[in-house]
């Protein structure tokens, strides 16, 4: 049943924004640089694993320690030699994991987690709240991290509860948890000791079952071997041919990998988060009406389906949409409506008072025009921008867009040299928007003095589950009426197997490799048990 395909050519779209125009927590220690401008495809003849094992790639050059490793691949290995605190799943709700219950005070800033029993590290010894204290408070201080737990205070324990303390009252902060766990006082270590189902032979070459891990008796294989491949197109040619069989891909980045017809891929929702703000010290940017009313100017269903091909979710408010808080009514009357922009515009005094087609601000005479800028490097991004752009030209309003170098870029936001800019960031499990609204934070850009909606992002915050959705309406209603901030939407991540492998796939926020021992993995035709090792 071989049969051959092409590999489809590498899509590159070059860097991804960080921060403010990227991920906070994205792969800085780039495994792709230098990669050739395409790849010539090859030819394919396999389906399921051509060597009847099991394998996953790795980076020797970057950290194995699952506090600080920014590789992909990398993160991939540590998701099974480390146990997360808490799971989250798609709609950003936790799943118990090493903690299995959880309560906190009205106020949301005293928490106290039970501690599941049976969780032991690789060396037999039992995960303890100590452990814990030590694990979350090294990611604190972490850059993987940092900016997840700006309002944490500190972290308590006894034999069988957890306690943490917020300086911010937060009844959504185990969410913020899915994060790994190791011994403590193994901070330096290159791989600290884990507690996840798998642990590293003597030469870390591979990854042998651990009998200690609760699941350990439906795990799929008993061994998972690395290897190491660092070049785009190595990692896909070792992947066509069946020699690592597991990848994840980031469908809107320039690490974007094309595979043959023979892959599976599922995709998973991210905080990846796609906004515009003005800078309010423009022109016309300091207009809160004219910001307001750019609500309805973007089709986010163009970005979500044509510009990252399903894989991503038009949102006209700032969280994701299958979230249980999520203010559906409310962020359907944000959608895009070009009349109802045009009507809002006009109110605010931008009419064609000269007749020519475009519009004029107040009275007759200069056409009114909004520099945007983008980093040139994500077509995904500029592809909205130049939507926007005509959309915007079809109702009169002139809209220069400037696809910028990530230099050029960064100088114009730090310099003030536009009136809007399109971004990108990796929101908190939770949809705080605290540095991005905050004026006195780095990653906010847009020059506002607005401190108002710090009192209702609190307020949402703290609320209780029932009431959680209309605080964060509320909240919002601030945020889209002044014009603070325009929603577009957020992005997915793609798992990638070969197809027919695999089953039993559960990706969820954070963990591509979630409720790995369920998983069955089938690695030849005729074979559904592990092969021996090369």
């Amino acid at each position: 049943m071989n049969k051959c395909f092409k590999v489809l050519t590498l899509l590159l779209a070059l860097a991804m924004l960080l921060c403010c125009a990227g991920c906070s927590d994205s792969d800085s220690d780039d495994p792709y640089a230098g990669i050739p401008d395409s790849t010539e495809g090859k030819d394919v003849t396999r389906s399921l694993g051509a060597d009847n094992v099991f394998s996953l790639n790795c980076n020797t050059e970057y950290s194995f320690n699952p506090l600080i490793a920014t590789n992909r691949s990398n993160q991939l290995v540590c998701s099974l030699v480390y146990e997360n605190m808490v799971e989250v799943d798609t709609n950003f709700e936790a799943i118990p994991n090493v903690l299995t219950e959880w309560s906190c005070s009205e106020d949301g800033k005293s928490w106290t987690f039970k501690i599941g029993e049976g969780h032991t590290f690789h060396d037999g010894t039992p995960v303890t709240g100590q452990d814990l204290g030590y694990s979350l408070n090294m990611a604190v201080n972490s850059d993987r991290y940092r900016g997840r737990f700006s309002s944490f205070q500190g972290a308590g324990y006894d034999d069988e509860n957890f306690y943490v303390t917020l300086g911010i009252g937060d009844t959504q902060f185990v969410k913020l948890l899915n994060i790994p766990i190791i011994k403590s006082g193994d901070m330096n270590e290159a791989r600290p000791m884990g507690s996840g189902p798998y642990t590293y032979n003597a030469d870390y070459t591979a990854l042998v079952a651990y009998e200690g891990y609760a699941g350990y008796d439906t795990l799929p294989v008993d061994t998972v071997y690395l290897k190491e491949y660092s070049s785009a197109e190595s990692i896909i040619s070792a992947f066509d041919d069946g020699i690592i069989d597991v990848v994840t891909n980031d469908p809107s980045s320039y690490t974007n990998l094309g595979y043959a017809r023979t892959s599976e891929i599922r995709s998973y929702p991210t905080t990846n988060f796609h906004y515009i703000q003005f800078n309010h010290e423009s022109a016309l940017g300091r207009y809160e009406t004219i910001r307001m009313a750019m609500n309805y100017a973007f089709d986010r269903e163009y970005f979500a389906e044509e510009l990252l091909h399903g894989n991503g979710v038009g949102s006209s408010v700032a969280m994701y949409p299958t979230c249980a808080a999520y203010p559906q009514t409310y962020a359907d009357s944000l959608n895009y409506n070009l009349d109802a922009c045009k009507s809002i515009l006009e109110n605010a005094g931008l009419k064609d008072y000269d007749g020519d087609g475009w519009l004029e601000f107040m009275s007759a005479g200069e056409d009114a025009s909004l520099k945007l800028i983008v980093c040139s490097d994500s077509s995904a991004k500029t592809g909205v921008c130049q939507r926007f752009a005509e959309d915007m030209a079809g109702i009169g309003l002139k809209i220069d867009v400037q696809g910028l170098t990530w230099d050029d870029y960064m100088t114009a936001l730090e310099e003030g040299e536009f009136d809007m800019y399109y971004g990108e960031v990796k929101l908190r499990n939770n949809f705080d928007l605290t540095e991005l609204l905050d004026p006195d934070d780095e990653l906010n850009y847009s020059r506002s003095s607005d401190t108002i909606f710090l009192g209702y992002l609190e307020d949402y915050l703290a609320a209780s589950e029932a009431t959680r959705s209309s605080m964060y309406q509320t909240f919002y209603e601030h945020v889209a009426s002044r014009g603070l901030l325009i929603s577009i939407g957020f992005e997915h991540q793609e798992i990638i197997v070969h197809r027919g492998m695999i089953r039993g796939l559960n990706a969820n926020v954070g963990n591509p490799l979630y409720d790995f021992q369920n998983w069955e993995i089938i690695l030849d035709e005729d074979n559904t048990e592990q092969g021996e090792g090369e």
